[in-house]
């Protein structure tokens, strides 16, 4: 995230604040935005560092098009209606609150499963059942008991939680309960272990339950974790955001103050009151420069267990699946193929199409989706690999099927274009997801303050892989900052703001290659020599900079962030600004190697001034970059 945090940790001062306060939050995800959210609601100052070029973190929509329903979700995709998920709900209450009512979130329904949905396993399609109802009798799973081979896998995975789930306490006193009944007795345990030992099941009647209602692998995480994820899983009805979840990371950012949030640069010093560490434990522990605390701390950053998490996108020129019978309007198909989960976009569903049959030939797509061993196995493959790969397995999963017309479904033939998101590949890592013993052992520990350093994130909430987690453990960093406890979550009856410009900050940038195989090259020898490093916390612009004519209205940005454009807390999508006068940027005319031209727009970063009239909106494209 940066070369130095300029800050000690020392842990002789008191929380309570009677002054505003500057605090920089490392980590523009949903935690660190909830932290400034809430920071600028009391009053106090805060400014982002972002490592990557966009806002969100691990929740992040990809958009093939700006067509209609043109995306997939390569991160957070559904929220389920329950009182633990309220903190989620409310803070989409919050953000529309002061929106113009065609700018607001729109909730939609998102279909979680429907019996239409196709189950694939052992090599053939299982037409007459969904997973969860799926039986071992069905489909010949080997050694399973007379007393278990007819009974379904969510029967099965429902008997095993019940007992546990009983001990469950609401909400409001879910956290003291959930430490006394379920940590502190079965946090040593795997949940595989429990049903062998406690449930009297077999190994084969265990990865016959995990095969058909989770991933591989799963049930060796501890109970305490699966005991959460059944929480918010048993419940039917669900919901997703209508035109993608980056919707509400992108409003909290414009209502935070773009200029209050940096994007890309390499931070060579800066100086806050506070500093909220708002990224996963792997992100933090490669900071080689930050201050050590405690062994205990240190074997928690180290040790806490994230899972690797794999999506791809693939758009296809038809909803081909909405046409075949039994045709899917949402839900997920389940199979034992590498693709494990197929998972039908709960967007841009006809309804006339379930009423009247009518055929609908836009484009649409499908979601493929795996964790833990699952996901692992995608990552020593190419891009190119994988989709043949997801290719091979759509088709074998819809061998036979035929469209409205009689004609058979040929993916191959149907597909557009693919995107894919390695989650382990990237600092965030994947989720947590906690081994036996860790909620027990580093919870508590991960997620105390050191000093003036505070730390934020989904892994230290109980309700892990959620935005509900994030937003929770921020709530618990804005009270321990405050020295206030028991805060009410933001929602729409909290007085509403919109970001205000920091206190002058003293920060210092410098131009560096997001790639790491391009650190360390500003030798005389090196091309980029006579470019880098560039400090912008001297004078403004730079020298060799100018100012670009209107005409080339927003630079070369590569994000749906670049779309956003902040105007008294509203958002203004790219229609409304044709209206609104071009803003000003600047080019840096360097002269960049044309090899450069060749390179990922993701591959050099982006840089802000310190000068709150300027922030970045695009990334670096053949030596260009624009600016506000």
């Amino acid at each position: 995230m940066g070369d130095a945090i300029v800050l000690d940790s020392h842990p002789g001062h008191s929380n309570t604040c009677n002054r505003p306060l500057k605090v920089g939050i490392v980590g523009g995800g949903i935690a660190g935005l909830y932290t400034a959210l809430y920071l600028q609601q009391k009053g106090h100052h805060v400014h982002i560092f972002e490592g990557t070029d966009r806002i969100g973190g691990r929740v992040h929509t990809h958009y093939f098009t700006p067509d209609r329903d043109q995306y997939y979700e390569a991160g957070a995709m559904r929220i389920p209606k329950t009182d633990f998920q309220d903190i989620f709900f409310d803070l989409v209450k919050y953000i529309n609150k002061p929106l113009l009512p065609e700018k607001r979130i729109n909730l939609i329904k998102y279909v979680l499963s429907t019996d239409k949905n196709l189950v694939f396993v052992n090599g053939s399609l299982r037409p007459e059942t969904t997973a969860s109802n799926t039986t071992p009798a069905m489909i010949g799973w080997p050694d399973i008991d007379e007393k278990h081979k007819d009974m379904t896998a969510g029967a099965l995975l429902k008997e095993a939680l019940g007992r546990l789930m009983k001990k469950i306490a609401p909400p409001a006193d879910f956290e003291p309960a959930f430490k006394k009944k379920i940590v502190d007795k079965w946090d040593n345990f795997t949940f595989r272990y429990y049903c062998i030992k406690k449930c009297r099941w077999t190994n084969s009647l265990v990865d016959f339950v995990e095969t058909m209602t989770s991933q591989t692998n799963q049930f060796n995480l501890s109970v305490p974790e699966l005991v959460m994820q059944s929480l918010d899983f048993g419940v039917k009805e669900w919901q997703t955001i209508d035109g993608g979840m980056s919707r509400l990371p992108e409003l909290m950012a414009q209502r935070v103050g773009l200029e209050n949030v940096t994007f890309g640069a390499r931070v060579t010093g800066a100086v806050f009151d506070r500093v909220v560490l708002a990224i996963p434990p792997a992100a933090l522990r490669m900071i080689v420069d930050r201050p050590r605390w405690s062994v205990k701390k240190e074997v928690a950053i180290r040790a806490l267990h994230f899972e690797p998490l794999y999506k791809m996108g693939l758009r296809f020129k038809t909803r081909f699946w909405e046409h075949v019978d039994p045709p899917s309007f949402g839900g997920q198909s389940t199979t034992d193929l590498p693709i494990r989960w197929i998972v039908y976009p709960s967007n841009g569903i006809p309804v006339e199409d379930e009423a009247h049959g009518q055929e609908h030939d836009q484009s649409g797509v499908l979601l493929v989706y795996s964790w833990m061993t699952d996901a692992t196995n995608w990552l020593p493959l190419t891009p190119l690999e994988r989709r043949n790969v997801a290719l091979n397995c759509l088709a074998q999963v819809y061998n036979g099927k035929k469209d409205r017309q009689g004609n058979n479904i040929n993916v191959y033939n149907l597909l557009i274009e693919s995107a894919d998101h390695v989650w382990s590949s990237s600092t965030a890592t994947g989720d947590a997801m906690f081994l036996p013993g860790q909620f027990k052992e580093h919870f508590e520990v991960a997620r105390e303050h050191e000093g003036r350093i505070y730390f934020a994130g989904e892994h230290l909430s109980f309700h892990h892989t959620w935005i509900a987690g994030a937003a929770l453990s921020a709530l618990k960093v804005v009270e321990d900052i405050i020295g206030v406890k028991d805060l009410r979550p933001l929602s729409d009856d909290t007085p509403t703001h919109v970001g205000f410009g920091d206190q002058p900050i003293d920060l210092s940038f410098k131009f560096q290659p997001y790639n790491p195989m391009y650190s360390g090259t500003q030798s005389p020898s090196s091309p980029f020599s006579e470019y880098m490093p560039v400090d912008v916390s001297r004078d403004w612009p730079p020298k060799g900079c100018k100012h670009l004519p209107d005409n080339n209205n927003r630079g070369d940005g590569d994000e749906k962030g670049d779309n956003i454009e902040k105007n008294d807390g509203v958002e203004q999508d790219k229609a409304s600004k044709k209206e609104a006068k071009a803003p000003p940027q600047v080019t840096l005319q360097t002269k960049l190697p044309n090899y450069l031209g060749m390179l990922d727009k993701s591959a050099l970063g982006v840089v802000c001034s310190k000068n709150t009239s300027y922030y970045a909106v695009g990334s670096w494209d053949m030596g260009r970059v624009g600016f506000r």
